[in-house]
């Protein structure tokens, strides 16, 4: 059976919308972004402590096709992110808060 290719698509996207609904993958379980539960199974649709509903998936492991593939193994429901992507948007987000108090 041939599997089609991962390929990259670029997308604006709100990071709020995603930052209550993302899962981080580790090696063998994940982490809740909106909460910072740790120790989360991969098959969880919800986080067990605050009961969100996982939408997003990303790992810290930076561009490893290998990873991306064994994440939409596991989790095909879920929409997978490139994490330092969403970090960095994150940061400016974060700044630009900042700097509109301060102005």
């Amino acid at each position: 059976m041939t599997r089609n290719p991962l390929i990259r698509i670029w997308q604006e996207a709100d990071i709020k919308s995603i930052e209550p609904h993302l899962l981080i993958a580790g090696s063998t379980t994940g982490d809740c972004v909106n909460c910072k539960e740790v120790g989360i199974s991969f098959d969880a649709k919800n986080c067990p402590k605050c009961g969100t509903l996982f939408r997003y998936i990303g790992t810290r492991i930076s561009n490893s096709v290998k990873e991306a593939k064994r994440l939409r193994m596991k989790r095909p429901d879920l929409i997978l992110i490139e994490f330092q992507d969403f970090k960095s948007a994150q940061a400016r987000s974060k700044a630009h808060g900042f700097l509109d108090g301060v102005l």
